[in-house]
């Protein structure tokens, strides 16, 4: 049977697609800008046992956290830029940066990373971490991993918060796989500030 669709009839269905599309769009709304919704999102960081993490201590940035195992902090003989920056590693191809950056206004989404185009699997979201609301962002891409297997992109995770009206933290890892960017999510969790 045929229905012709006469102006009741379209006003009525454009209330029923309206009333359908706007929880859709709200889904998309902040906080979770990206429509990406961590507390729906199960992940194989839900599953991560920390009893055997190392409890690190990093006063220069007013935090304490629990590191995976096999992370041991990297020296550097020459520091350019901030002076309060301190590196986690293992491997070659794992390494988590922790830095404080003065800036005029102390606001995480400022201080995000910018998307680029070639970022592969690119996701945001707000995250209350330590009691301070930052951003979390990850994604595969910003340079390369090269190893016996050849070449391949690192997963990034990269978290921002405002310590106080004129610092931010920022938590950046490059890391080999995702096993190990869910750990680094789940090493943020750790995150207490003191």
């Amino acid at each position: 049977m045929m229905h012709t669709c006469h102006s009741r009839c379209w006003n009525h269905s454009r209330c029923i697609f309206l009333l359908a599309i706007v929880p859709l769009l709200s889904a998309l709304a902040e906080p979770h800008s990206n429509g990406y919704d961590p507390a729906r999102r199960q992940t194989a960081a839900d599953a991560v046992n920390i009893a055997s993490w190392e409890t690190q201590d990093l006063p220069n940035f007013r935090i304490r956290l629990k590191l995976p195992p096999g992370y041991k902090q990297k020296h550097w003989a020459v520091v350019i830029g901030s002076p309060d920056v301190t590196t986690f590693q293992r491997g070659h191809e794992n390494e988590i940066d922790f830095t404080i950056e003065n800036v005029g206004e102390a606001n995480p989404e400022n201080a995000k990373v910018i998307a680029e185009k070639d970022y592969v699997d690119y996701k945001k979201w707000s995250q209350l971490i330590g009691g301070h609301k930052g951003v979390v962002q990850t994604f595969q891409g910003g340079g390369v991993v090269i190893d016996e297997g050849g070449k391949r992109l690192p997963h990034q995770v990269e978290f921002t918060c405002a310590v106080d009206e004129k610092h931010i933290l920022r938590i950046s890892a490059m890391l080999g796989n995702r096993e190990q960017q869910e750990e680094v999510l789940t090493m943020l969790k750790t995150v207490e500030f003191y």
